[in-house]
Parts: structure tokens; C-alpha cells; sequence
């Protein structure tokens, strides 16, 4: 927790706990509905993949905490020679609200971008678009947000929660909805979707959805 929380420093969800995956029943049971009532065939295949992308997020995520903590616990070459403390652990276990809001922003992107279901699984000029984008105007972007949170006013209220961490790990960049909620809007404003269920449509009405991509490694002095 920041060291003097601001708006949107919790995210809205808090208050069912580990019961949080509900706030994703709706669209969950709009992609079951589409399925049962139009078939596999004529089903919004941008849709539905929403849903196992953010499950396979989570588990690509999982993994590299398992590694980075069996790195920190029994690796030899260390960066920060200290143990992960309990108050960290702590701190950043909600690192899936991430997730939540991310497959909010795709499920409401999809029913605002219909032909999903002409949707390929590969296209190279997509590919290449995304990673100009990204390198381009979203790290610009997040650049400068990320230097507007070490002002005072910023730091204390939000970016104060993540340097409270010494010894980072893949997830320690998650630290409040403020920010995600920023990313999201950048790579939905730039890319046409968000984080790795990223949609491209090009003239024709059709796209590319990238997989799973990395977590933002980190470090203690960002």
C-alpha cells in the first residue's frame, strides 16, 4: 500500500477476496451462450479466446514467480543478496487483479469490434505493426507516465507501493489500478486492444491477436 493511498490505489473488486473471478461471469456466460445458441462454427472466435488467453496469463505468469523465488532462495549470482520478506509476499499477492482488467477491457473491446470471427491465427505485417507500436508510442507514452509517477504528489499516493519492494520480482511493476488502468488505455489507444490478447484490424475488417507475451521484468530502481 502506498505510503498515503490515493483514488484508485485499490482496485474495485477488493471486497470479494478470492471470489473476484465473478466480476468476469457475465462475458464467461455470454461466450457459452454464443456457442450453444450459433455453434462453434459461427461463434466470435476474438471472443471466446479471451477467456484462455487470460488463464494461460496467469499460469505464464505463475511461472515466472516460481522461478525468480527458487532463483532468490538457491541462485548463486544475485543482484540484491537478501531474502524475500513476508510483507512483500503480501503486498503483491493480488498481482491477477492485472489480469481482471485486462480481460475486462478485451471483453468490452470485442463486443465494440465485431468480425472477430474472421479472425486468422497469423499475419505477419500484424506482427510487425505490433512491435513498431510498442516500441514506438506506447514505451514513449509509459515513459513519461512512469517519470510523472516519481513526482511527490504521484509517489506518495501510488508508485510509493512498488519501491516499497527491494527484492523485485516479475509482478512487483503491479501495483495499483491507476497505472494499469493508464497502460490499458495507452495500448488500446495505439494497438487497437490490450496486453496479450491484442487485436490489429487492418482495412479489410481482419486481424491478428498476439499470445501470451512476457512479464515486465523490473528492477528497484523503477
Amino acid at each position: 500500500m502506498a505510503t498515503n493511498p490515493g483514488l484508485f490505489s485499490e482496485w474495485p473488486w477488493k471486497m470479494l477476496g478470492s471470489f473476484k473471478y465473478v466480476v468476469l461471469a457475465p462475458w464467461v456466460a455470454h461466450g457459452i451462450q454464443q456457442v450453444a445458441t450459433k455453434g462453434w462454427r459461427e461463434a466470435d472466435l476474438g471472443y471466446l479466446v479471451i477467456l484462455p488467453s487470460m488463464i494461460l496469463r496467469g499460469l505464464h505468469n505463475q511461472a515466472w514467480i516460481t522461478v525468480s523465488r527458487l532463483q532468490n532462495a538457491r541462485g548463486k549470482r544475485q543482484i540484491v543478496d537478501r531474502g524475500i520478506e513476508f510483507e512483500q509476499i503480501d503486498r503483491e499477492r493480488n498481482w491477477d487483479d492485472q489480469i481482471i482488467l485486462s480481460a475486462i477491457l478485451l471483453f468490452l473491446g470485442a463486443l465494440h469490434l465485431p468480425g472477430g470471427q474472421n479472425l486468422p491465427l497469423w499475419r505477419t505485417d500484424g506482427a510487425v505493426l505490433l512491435a513498431l507500436l510498442h516500441a514506438g508510442p506506447v514505451e514513449f507514452v509509459y515513459y513519461w507516465f512512469h517519470r510523472a509517477l516519481h513526482h511527490h504528489f504521484l509517489y506518495t499516493r501510488y508508485h510509493s507501493h512498488h519501491h516499497a519492494s527491494i527484492v523485485t520480482e516479475p509482478i512487483t511493476w503491479v501495483q495499483h489500478m491507476l497505472r494499469l488502468a493508464f497502460e490499458g488505455a495507452n495500448q488500446c489507444i495505439f494497438s487497437k486492444g490490450h496486453g496479450h490478447g491484442l487485436f490489429l484490424s487492418s482495412k479489410m475488417g481482419k486481424g491478428i491477436r498476439s499470445g501470451p507475451a512476457y512479464v515486465r521484468p523490473t528492477s528497484a530502481g523503477h
